[in-house]
């Protein structure tokens, strides 16, 4: 059992192949992190010219909802960044039309090291993944540096679900799951406009994060 605990936690962290990392994505990833994914690219307000950033895009179920929103004609673009090499894998193979017309970039890499320049960003999003970071302050600072002024970031998780994969042994590498951390983190690296909200009901209620970058939106 703790070596079954400890392959579930180290796919969530970076998922890999196999049986295990299979199992993390289909029940996980797939039903799981599904309607959180949905409902944070929602937070965002995404609209047809802006440019998208999700970091740690799994299996690429958030991407595809910001794709949505950027639409078939749309000038914007999504762009995911990932530090698991299967999840990109998995994820150019789903959506590789995308990826063909050019409205979408995926990226191997760190949130420690953005590889994007300074203000490229109208919004940046990622779910169940700031509480696997090395440096949540130097992630965050990442974060400030690629939005562009005006700006938002968001994130959503549903609580419940988190905290009870890490009191069973099924999360181990979660480092810091609460919230609060996060948006202090934030503050400190310049965010502003700090908003908490509750989405869904039930299992499904979740709890929402926005914040913002100061300036006024330059993009077209």
């Amino acid at each position: 059992m703790q070596h079954f605990k400890r392959a579930v936690s180290q796919n969530l962290k970076l998922p890999t192949g196999g049986p295990i990392g299979w199992l993390v994505k289909e029940l996980i990833f797939m039903r799981t992190n599904d309607v959180v994914e949905v409902q944070t690219a929602k937070l965002l307000n995404i609209q047809p010219h802006h440019r998208v950033l999700e970091v740690g895009f799994g299996p690429g179920v958030g991407l595809k909802e910001a794709l949505g929103y950027i639409g078939k004609d749309g000038p914007g673009k999504v762009y995911g960044l990932e530090l698991s090499p299967q999840m990109v894998h998995v994820a150019t193979k789903r959506l590789q039309p995308y990826i063909a017309s050019g409205q979408l970039q995926l990226t191997l890499g760190d949130v420690m090291k953005l590889p994007y320049p300074d203000n490229s960003m109208d919004g940046i999003f990622h779910v169940n993944c700031f509480y696997f970071w090395d440096d949540l302050h130097q992630g965050c600072r990442e974060l400030y540096r690629v939005l562009s002024p005006g700006g938002s970031v968001a994130t959503a998780m549903n609580r419940t679900v988190v905290e009870k994969s890490v009191e069973r042994g099924l999360n181990s590498y979660a480092r810091h799951t609460d919230p609060q951390e996060y948006m202090k983190a934030l503050e400190k690296a310049g965010f502003v406009g700090f908003r908490e909200e509750e989405i869904g009901e039930g299992k499904n209620k979740m709890y929402g994060y926005t914040a913002s970058k100061e300036g006024k939106d330059s993009s077209p």
